[in-house]
């Protein structure tokens, strides 16, 4: 009776003992899988609005309003893990990660289009996108369809914040 009740008493620690470390496991994440795409529009020499538009892989748009923009503030809403995916599947479809890290700016006055490509250990940065290849400011004038408060897309946005001025 003592070996049965022993038997019986190592076997529920060591299941116990499998069920936690089969819980501790963690996710194996892809290091080159997106989690969020940033658009940047910087000023120019008149009043061009500077704002920021980032669409994350969890379907969450935020949009930060900074000088001469209508909207001050960091404004955020949730447009689908669909239409983020779409978004995302349109930076990996044109090879985005391939572009060269800045192109020439040939007109001084013209406002900064920046693309920022976020992955889990690392950065892409694409400065003066707007002189690179067609294709980023096809992806830009996307993200802005869904991502830029604007009066014909004004409802779910919620205010989180203020931006910093550095």
């Amino acid at each position: 009776m003592k070996k049965i009740a022993l038997v019986i008493l190592l076997l529920v620690s060591g299941c116990s003992t499998f069920a936690k470390t089969a819980k501790n496991k963690k996710k194996k994440v892809d290091p080159n899988q997106i989690t969020s795409v940033t658009v940047f529009h910087s000023v120019c020499f008149g009043r061009c609005p500077e704002y920021k538009i980032q669409i994350g892989s969890d379907g969450t748009a935020i949009y930060t309003g900074m000088r001469f923009s209508k909207d001050t503030g960091i404004f955020k809403k949730t447009i689908g893990k669909a239409r983020a995916k779409e978004i995302i599947d349109q930076v990996i479809a044109n090879r985005v990660d391939t572009c060269s890290n800045m192109y020439e700016n040939r007109i001084p006055d013209l406002p900064g289009l920046t693309i920022t490509i976020n992955y889990p250990k690392k950065t892409k940065n694409i400065y003066n996108a707007n002189f690179g290849p067609a294709f980023l400011k096809e992806i830009s004038d996307n993200m802005e369809v869904v991502g830029r408060k604007t009066a014909e897309n004004n409802t779910g946005w919620k205010k989180t914040g203020m931006p910093k001025f550095d």
